[in-house]
């Protein structure tokens, strides 16, 4: 059957049915913002905030806005804040912004030119923020706090010292 109806649950509520991430492809440019309830794959360019459950970021992917999701992961390019329960950072991965995440994983390689804040309550659905004192913090995206939206050799990466 081509066209289903929605299954609805026995309290009459719409279910979300399990379905493949959604893609934007490498040769791929989106001036706007995107929101999904579901999982986010960008290899491509966005030009606008993020809003997903789970936000990928890949090798070729590049973001100038702000990314809120339950999960992100970074391996590409983003320019702007972050705001992610868990929030894991790979080699190669360029953040320029500040992060404020309840959990967060970088490894060796990893570049970011911001603030790092841990936040006790996550963000609810890519929503809510609150820091620990309660305050939702304003992380609203000023484009001319950052860099402009073309790679170039004076990228400052900070140093991640651990304790021994």
């Amino acid at each position: 059957m081509i066209f289903k109806r929605p299954k609805h649950s026995s309290n009459g509520v719409r279910s979300i049915p399990n379905s493949s991430p959604s893609m934007v492809a490498q040769d791929v440019t989106i001036e706007g913002n995107i929101t999904t309830t579901g999982e986010l794959h960008i290899d491509g360019t966005v030009y606008g905030a993020v809003r997903a459950r789970s936000c990928v970021i890949d090798l070729n992917g590049f973001v100038h806005g702000e990314i809120t999701a339950d999960e992100v992961y970074i391996r590409g390019r983003v320019i702007g804040p972050i705001r992610g329960t868990h929030v894991n950072l790979y080699a190669g991965a360029q953040v320029e912004g500040d992060i404020l995440n309840e959990t967060i994983s970088i490894e060796n390689g990893a570049n970011i030119y911001g603030m790092i804040s841990r936040a006790e309550a996550p963000p609810a659905n890519g929503l809510a923020v609150r820091d620990s004192s309660g305050h939702s913090p304003s992380l609203s995206f000023n484009q001319d706090n950052y860099a402009s939206d073309r790679p170039d050799d004076s990228f400052r990466p900070i140093k991640v010292v651990r304790p021994r």
